[in-house]
């Protein structure tokens, strides 16, 4: 199940990748996390906000440097889970790897 951010970071993609509705996905990402009650860090939301109005512009640059800036701060928020290999699995690779 993804999470309210996660699909925040999806619509940041999308617009990085040049959805034409890139606006549109963003507010709508932006409004499912307030219905949702999920603390949007205000460096993001000012981020994608700015995005926005260069977006409305046409100023495509200015508004990919901020959604770039905006992912990057999106993905320190919600780390994805590491599965560390377990003390017998360590052992057993270090044993191929002598033999």
């Amino acid at each position: 199940m993804r999470t309210e951010l996660e699909e925040l970071d999806n619509a940041v993609c999308a617009a990085l990748g040049g959805a034409d509705d890139a606006r549109r996905g963003l507010k709508a990402a932006l409004a499912a996390c307030t219905a949702a009650d999920v603390a949007v860090p205000a460096q993001i939301t000012g981020c994608l906000q700015a995005a926005d109005e260069h977006l409305g512009y046409g100023e495509r640059m200015e508004a990919r440097t901020l959604l770039t800036v905006a992912h990057r701060l999106l993905s320190r928020t919600s780390p994805r889970p590491v599965v560390l290999p377990g003390p017998r699995e360590v052992d057993r690779v270090k044993g191929s790897a002598r033999g």
